[in-house]
């Protein structure tokens, strides 16, 4: 069985996996509304690599951790994760805003980092009116504006905000349960700050692009991107033509595609395989 402790490293609730492992470890930066826990299938399928996951400012463990704005507030936090933890080999693993996150904490990281796999991030979404400062905002307030009630149970919480992504998913509602039964507090309130995220939101979707940050680096970087966005029935949150975008800024960035939506492809084989590779 993989082990696992929560422990605060730096000022962060941060899961570690297999803290006693050799070798690199891998540094999991997590999205927009999620926690640690979205990792816990990552180290499951990696039982002989440390994986360490912070909860990042405003969320889990982590609600009430004061940072400076947007995702170079978050970057300081977990380079002082990665100093304290002893983290002194990494692979960079992020997640939807964790990926526009990743290069960031990479450049200040520097020759400590290996490698790089992003999910559905670092490269930015094909440009769009939706996508304007003011619209994200608005966008945000409603997205974030149920995580701002109380849940009977973790069940509902799942359906209700996960739902459309696990449609063709069912199998994976257990593991969604187990996010939940983490992210909710004791009455039943996701531990999330809404007002860091829908800045957060901001930040990352119409801010300055993160990926070129990364051309001083000489190490791999690969994109994992998902057929899909929110739900099995959406376009892919990073089309083709964004991706050829993202290529002109960083030539060697390679990258596949997978059959999953945002959510899901947190479950998939090839994460795995890519951080292992």
């Amino acid at each position: 069985m993989t082990e696992h402790e929560r422990r605060d490293i730096a000022g962060l609730t941060c899961a570690d996996w297999n803290s006693g492992a050799s070798g690199p470890a891998v540094l999991a930066l997590h999205g927009l509304t999620n926690t640690s826990e979205v990792w816990r299938a990552l180290a499951e399928a990696m039982p002989g690599t440390r994986v360490v996951a912070p909860d990042l400012p405003g969320r889990g463990g982590s609600l009430t951790t004061q940072a400076g704005p947007g995702l170079a507030g978050h970057a300081a936090e977990v380079v002082r994760v990665a100093d304290e933890g002893g983290l002194d080999e990494v692979v960079l693993v992020g997640h939807s805003m964790g990926g526009y996150l990743a290069p960031l904490v990479a450049e200040k990281l520097g020759s400590r980092v290996r490698a790089m796999v992003m999910l559905d991030g670092g490269v930015l979404p094909e440009p769009r009116w939706t996508l304007r400062p003011l619209v994200v905002r608005a966008q945000w307030k409603m997205i974030t504006r149920p995580l701002g009630k109380a849940f009977p149970d973790g069940g509902t919480f799942v359906d209700q905000v996960e739902g459309r992504a696990l449609a063709r998913r069912p199998d994976l509602r257990p593991r969604l349960l187990q996010w939940a039964s983490y992210l909710l507090d004791e009455s039943g309130r996701p531990r999330v700050d809404s007002a860091r995220l829908i800045d957060d939101a901001v930040d990352t979707l119409t801010g300055d692009p993160t990926l070129p940050l990364l051309a001083a680096l000489d190490v791999p970087v690969h994109v994992i991107l998902a057929e899909h966005d929110g739900d099995d029935s959406t376009r892919p949150f990073i089309t083709d033509r964004a991706l050829e975008a993202g290529r002109a800024q960083l030539p060697r960035l390679t990258a596949e595609r997978i059959p999953a939506n945002h959510v899901t492809m947190l479950f998939h084989e090839a994460t795995a395989r890519a951080v292992a590779g």
